[in-house]
């Protein structure tokens, strides 16, 4: 092989693995103002905040309940879930971006902060889906660990004592 030619082949091969390395796409992370909006806008209690991070073809998939799907649905479920006194705390472990869809998996941790207790936890599953360049919560899904229990208690009085 004459040496230009050799020289331009391999110019010419470096300009091409360089070009289709930009064109690959690499699997990135939500960012964390998505990942932590829910959480912020929750203890924040801003109602309209909690749901306008849904699409308006979303659905909440609770874990003993009936879907939530919709706009109007979502509102109504937010406006019965946000409480002053509750505080929201999310930990996303896996978040995966491919285009214009993501999923989000973590664990949460609902916290009565009058009272000072964790009244519940578990785990989430969230497909975001961006549309007009925001990401938007298409699918929310949820596992409760634990919740409340209900506590029984019982006071005997003396005379109920055995002797």
């Amino acid at each position: 092989m004459n040496r230009p030619f050799a020289i331009a082949t391999t110019s010419l091969l470096s300009v091409m693995a360089f070009s289709l390395a930009g064109c690959t796409t690499h699997d990135a992370q939500l960012p964390s103002e998505v990942t932590t909006a829910l959480e912020t806008a929750f203890n924040k209690g801003d109602v309209q905040a909690c749901a306008d991070l849904y699409a308006d073809d979303a659905e909440i998939i609770p874990e003993d309940a009936p879907a939530v799907r919709g706009k109007s649905a979502i509102d109504r479920f937010f406006k019965d879930q946000v409480a002053r006194e509750i505080s929201f705390d999310t930990d996303t472990r896996v978040s995966v971006v491919s285009g214009d869809v993501a999923m989000e998996q973590g664990s949460y941790r609902i916290r009565n902060v009058v009272q000072g207790v964790d009244v519940e936890y578990g785990d989430y599953l969230n497909v975001w889906r961006k549309t007009h360049g925001k990401w938007k919560a298409y699918r929310s899904m949820y596992n409760v660990t634990m919740s409340p229990n209900s506590v029984v208690s019982i006071t005997l009085e003396p005379d109920d004592l055995p002797m």
